[in-house]
């Protein structure tokens, strides 16, 4: 994978436009300053050629793991199996040890100590991750990942690596400030599932070809190997992690009619 590592960018200076103000919370207006100190992704760089299915080796030994969370929704055991075996195929597990498989699953409530998505830093110790994904994300979600970044000691404890947040029922406005983006299901009338009306009845499976998505999720984490900043690109970006069988615009709060910066839907 050496052709696909970046050479060192300069860090780019943050700049902060007045309609930002508009468009995001302060500490949404934290994590981009934060973001933009990072040299960004170009949108040319990751093409539908080194996207397709075969184009990453069969197995990765790889010091760096990629966390996948199934929470709810997404956490039947034989149904979050099958997912992780369709995974483990392509890039491994991780068994604890560096140089083990890519891939190091989680699936909520089970594997978390007291039912506590909290527990998810405790979790994952002191492995480097190349990557968070997200399926299905619980209730206070945001605060493990914010407990994440607390761990960084950067200017903006801006965690150095994605975190794709997919289908959650997490309190959106978190899991938006603390996820590069967030991606749920459109729904009739342009609501999404993160309406409280819907939490009940996400109770299986609400999308047939999740192996597939994470599969292309994974393999942009590996390309990309950064956060994608929420730039005017960021809605192309995840268009390709999801597919072209696949519509995704931005999401459209009901109540205020704007747009999120890093919040989509897919139909």
């Amino acid at each position: 994978m050496s052709n696909l590592v970046f050479r060192k960018s300069k860090k780019v200076c943050a700049v902060i436009l007045p309609v930002a103000i508009f468009c995001t919370t302060f500490f949404s207006c934290q994590k981009k300053s934060a973001q933009n100190e990072t040299p960004l992704v170009p949108l040319d760089f990751v093409s539908e050629k080194n996207l397709a299915s075969d184009s990453m080796p069969a197995w990765l030994h790889s010091q760096k793991k990629i966390c996948v969370v199934f929470g709810y929704g997404y956490n039947e055991k034989n149904y979050a199996q099958r997912i992780v075996e369709s995974l483990a195929k392509k890039y491994g597990l991780d068994d604890g040890t560096p140089d083990s498989g890519l891939i190091f699953p989680l699936i909520f409530p089970d594997d978390f100590p007291g039912e506590r998505i909290a527990r998810l830093s405790a979790l994952i110790g002191e492995r480097e991750l190349a990557g968070l994904i997200i399926v299905g994300a619980p209730e206070n979600t945001s605060y493990a990942i914010a407990n994440l970044e607390d761990e960084w000691d950067t200017s903006e404890n801006m965690i150095p690596y994605p975190v794709y947040s997919f289908f959650p029922q997490d309190d959106i406005a978190g899991i938006e400030a603390t996820s590069n983006f967030v991606l749920d299901h459109a729904m009739e009338g342009g609501a999404s599932m993160d309406s409280e009306s819907n939490k009940e009845e996400l109770t299986q499976p609400q999308i047939s070809d999740l192996d597939a998505l994470l599969d292309r999720a994974v393999e942009y984490m590996l390309l990309t190997e950064r956060p994608l900043p929420h730039d005017e690109n960021l809605l192309a970006h995840v268009s390709r992690i999801v597919g072209k069988g696949h519509k995704v615009s931005r999401y459209i709060d009901a109540q205020s009619g704007l747009q999120s910066i890093n919040h989509f839907v897919v139909e």
